[in-house]
Parts: structure tokens; C-alpha cells; sequence
């Protein structure tokens, strides 16, 4: 099995991929924080809705649902572009690994040619390249949740820092358990990888001896070695998806913990005449996105792990060049004439 490079380093590589697609990538930062900053303004606008309930008439309800609808609108474009642009810079780093792994297969010399099998060829390929992809397009909605999270506690400090604090201290407590959990989290990663590296392999040998196989009457050895892989596959990918989601579950816990702890202060401010109508309405608004933002930046700590295993394993059988040949800026071709052939 070809040799995995230990101590990959995996935000210089992710940052390698950006560089790649440096415009691509910018204009998806700005889409996605305009995304995720975008509900601050009806959060606003629902304040000042019930904030005048209580003193004297405000808006009236076509101005409310023309606001809402334009609001609504406006933002579905910035997602319908932002999923474009999304898509596209997805597809350019995906084919620059994927162009950067084959050169390097074969600029190897026949003695030092890889020795994995065709399926689990194709699974570092294929698989591998989406788990980086994902890993480096959610980088975008973190810059996103960061933005959020900076405007909305500046907004939420105002009314109430009290209550502000008891928000987002969730937050922190997700941070730590995902960055505690890093290491187990990419050794059952791993795990599940080379399993499932190691089944692919396995077909993609046997499709190719069917002849070989039927002649020999191998077919009974066969299927018990495909049983016996396919096992040991299902217990370590059912450990990886247990963990993954046993993490979703604290993250979700622990926001609803700090839900009901805010309503509970909410309740005794308002009764006491501390905090307003519309406060409380905006802090209610706010409690849906703040919990979003906090499930997602555990998930992205856990997924900037996985993505250190699928870049461990694509630079793995390119033989022995530097980690950043993975990630080298090359043309792709993607516009213009095709290339001549040398």
C-alpha cells in the first residue's frame, strides 16, 4: 500500500486551493456573507415592528410584506448566484488535485509505480477530492458565520449583554469539544477511508478476473473475502458516522440548553419592564440563525480534520514531492482553444 506523509498540513493546502481560484473564491466569500448577514435586516425591521405596537401605530402591513417580499427576493438571487459561482470554484479545484495526482502518477518511474489497486485508485480520486471540496467551499460559510456572529452580538449587546453573553457561550463550548475530538475524529476517519479504499479495490480486481476467477472456481473464496472486507468496511464507517453524529447531537444540545436558559431571562426581563417587545422579538429572530452558526462551526472543525485524511491519502500515492505539488496552480484548459499535444 502506498505510503501516507505524515503531518499534512491542512489549512496551507486548503489555502493552496484558493490561491488556485483566487477571483472565483473571493466572489464567493462576499455572496456568502451577504447570505449570512442578510438576516439582520428583517430582524431590525421586526424589532421596529413591534417596538411601535407598543407606542404608537408604525408600519402598516403593505409596507411590512412589501419590505418582507423585497427582502425575500434580493436574497434568493445573492443564493442562486452564490450557488453558481459555488459550484464552479468547486469544480476548478476538484479537476486541479485530480490533474496534479495524475501527472505525478505518471512522471513515476515503473520501479516506484503506485500499488494500489484500480478501485482504490479511484476512490482517492473521486471520493477523497469531494471530502477536500466540501471541506474548503464550507470555509466560505464560516467566514459567513464569523461576519453574523460579530454584527448580531454588536446588535444584541445594545439591548442586552447579559443575555447576549448566554447566546453565544455555546458557541465556545462547541469550539473546545470539536478541537478535544480532533484527533479520534480523524483516526475513525482514516479507518473508514482505507476500508472503503480496500473494497473498491477489491471489485474493480474481481470485475477484471471474472475469467480467471470462474476458472480457477474461486467463486465460493471470493465472495467470502468480499464478505469478510465488506464487514470490516461497515464497522468502521458505522463508528465514523456514529461519532459524527453523536457531535451533531451535543452541538444541537447544548444550543437548545442555552435556548431555553435565554427564554427563561427573557421572560423575567420583560416582566420586570427591562426588555421591550421588540427586543425580545429580535433576540427570538436571532436565536434561530446564532444556532445555526454554532452547529455549523462545530461541523466545520470536524470537517477540516476529515479533509487532513483525504489529503493525506491523494498525496500519498504521488510519490515523493513536497505536499503543496497537490495543490500547484496549473492551467485546466477550461476556456479557450485545447491544448496541442507535445
Amino acid at each position: 500500500m502506498t505510503k501516507q506523509k505524515d503531518a499534512v498540513p491542512t489549512l496551507r493546502l486548503m489555502g493552496g486551493l484558493v490561491r488556485a481560484a483566487p477571483w472565483r473564491y473571493t466572489a464567493n466569500v462576499l455572496l456568502w456573507v451577504t447570505i449570512w448577514v442578510m438576516p439582520i435586516i428583517p430582524a431590525l425591521i421586526t424589532r421596529e415592528y413591534f417596538n411601535r405596537l407598543e407606542a404608537e401605530p408604525g408600519f402598516n402591513v403593505t409596507t411590512l410584506v412589501v419590505m418582507l417580499i423585497t427582502y425575500g427576493v434580493v436574497r434568493v438571487v445573492v443564493m442562486a448566484v452564490g450557488m453558481l459561482n459555488d459550484i464552479n470554484f468547486g469544480f476548478r479545484i476538484g479537476s486541479l488535485m485530480r490533474r496534479n495526482m495524475l501527472e505525478s502518477v505518471y512522471e513515476l518511474p515503473g520501479a516506484q509505480a503506485v500499488h494500489e489497486s484500480p478501485g482504490e485508485m479511484i476512490s482517492r480520486f473521486r471520493e477523497d477530492v469531494e471530502h477536500v471540496e466540501e471541506a474548503v467551499a464550507w470555509s466560505v460559510d464560516m467566514i459567513g458565520t464569523v461576519a453574523f456572529a460579530a454584527l448580531a452580538a454588536i446588535v444584541m449587546i445594545s439591548v442586552d449583554s447579559t443575555m447576549t453573553l448566554v447566546v453565544f457561550a455555546p458557541l465556545l463550548v462547541i469550539v473546545v469539544v470539536a478541537e478535544r475530538l480532533g484527533g479520534r475524529i480523524r483516526r475513525y476517519r482514516t479507518a473508514a477511508r482505507e476500508a472503503t479504499g480496500r473494497i473498491t479495490g477489491m471489485l474493480g480486481e474481481t470485475f477484471g478476473s471474472v475469467q480467471s476467477i470462474k476458472v480457477a472456481g474461486a467463486e465460493a473464496s471470493t465472495m467470502n473475502e468480499f464478505r469478510r472486507l465488506n464487514d470490516a468496511r461497515r464497522t468502521v464507517m458505522v463508528r465514523d458516522r456514529v461519532l459524527t453524529a453523536a457531535l451533531e447531537s451535543v452541538f444541537w444540545n447544548l444550543l437548545n440548553i442555552g435556548l431555553g436558559l435565554i427564554l427563561i431571562m427573557a421572560s423575567t426581563s420583560m416582566a420586570s419592564g427591562e426588555l421591550g417587545l421588540g427586543d425580545f422579538a429580535l433576540f427570538v429572530y436571532f436565536l434561530d440563525y446564532v444556532t445555526d452558526a454554532g452547529f455549523f462551526v462545530g461541523i466545520f472543525v470536524a470537517r477540516v480534520r476529515q479533509a487532513g485524511v483525504s489529503f493525506a491519502r491523494m498525496i500519498g500515492i504521488m510519490g515523493d514531492v513536497p505536499p503543496a505539488a497537490l495543490t500547484r496552480r496549473r492551467d485546466l484548459h477550461l476556456t479557450g482553444d485545447h491544448p496541442r499535444p507535445i
